[in-house]
């Protein structure tokens, strides 16, 4: 169980913040403080310099501190979410072992309680609730029976809930974070969604220029089969390649034919070019101008 402990911790190892000169004297100064408070047995009050502490620089040796006050405070729970912040911050520290041991036993004794350990870390929460239980701030340790639990906290973006699952003698850390404003797209305000591009307005213009071009081509593809439908008949009934076995009444009949099929041809053919070409007018002002946007 240890070295299981200490493989989950060293993969999740936190990154430590580097402050700056003067971060770096106010972290001094509250970790120093700490340090005394404990010193004197004021392990409330040193709590609350370490954590200040913490606040500015993440550094195993406060995670240690904490640790130890908890214990003090036999607050069992919180004394083992530091010494896991700890082993997590300084994974090859010559101790670790034995902090993991010492994890390790605490957690055995919740399995025969037949309780888990539950770690809440919610960063910019004003209000965090566990079971409708309310918590002042992050983070939050305690021991639990086995089951579902329901999490809920109020960010400056929203509210969120989400519910997680308590498992005898095992720990379940949990970040609870905000989710993330949606992106908005400058000119339309609408949201973003990644793999999705964002829709635009329907241009009229480009939609009336489409379907006269389709209209054009459709007439136009019309007048033609016409056409040659009346060139074939009046290529039977006359001209030097009539065919001369036809009686006047069919070459008659023929004659009419071509006439009436040249006619739905005109008809057609004159429409349709003309709607093509006002059509590609239109598309190409469309594109070319925005025209209808």
């Amino acid at each position: 169980m240890v070295l299981a402990l200490l493989l989950s911790l060293t993969t999740n190892a936190g990154e430590v913040v580097m402050p700056g000169a003067a971060e770096q004297e106010r972290f001094k100064a509250y970790f120093t403080q700490g340090e005394k408070l404990y010193q004197q047995g004021e392990y409330g009050a040193a709590i609350w310099n370490f954590r200040q502490a913490d606040a500015i620089r993440v550094t195993p040796e406060v995670a240690f501190d904490l640790a130890k006050c908890h214990e003090k405070l036999a607050d069992v729970a919180f004394a083992t979410f530091w010494y896991r912040q700890y082993l997590k911050r300084a994974p090859n520290a010559s101790d670790a072992l034995d902090v993991a041991e010492r994890v390790g036993t605490v957690l055995a004794k919740a399995e025969g309680e037949g309780r888990g350990l539950l770690e809440v870390v919610s960063p910019g929460a004003a209000d965090l609730t566990i079971n409708k239980a309310s918590f002042a701030e992050d983070p939050v340790a305690m021991f639990l029976p086995p089951g579902e639990y329901e999490l809920a906290a109020r960010f400056p973006s929203g509210n969120k809930t989400m519910v997680t699952q308590i498992r005898t003698g095992k720990t379940t850390p949990i970040t609870f974070e905000p989710m993330p404003p949606p992106l908005l797209d400058a000119t339309n305000a609408e949201p973003i969604v990644i793999g999705k591009a964002p829709s635009r307005p329907i241009n009229k213009v480009r939609l009336l220029s489409i379907f006269g071009i389709a209209l054009g081509a459709g007439l136009s593809a019309t007048g033609v089969a016409f056409g040659v439908l009346s060139t074939q008949d009046a290529s039977r009934c006359c001209g030097p390649n009539a065919d001369k076995t036809l009686s006047v009444g069919a070459a008659n009949e023929l004659a009419n034919s071509a006439n009436m099929k040249a006619g739905v041809a005109n008809g057609t053919l004159i429409p349709g070019l003309i709607l093509v070409g006002a059509g590609l007018v239109l598309l190409a002002l469309t594109l070319a101008i925005g025209l209808g946007n």
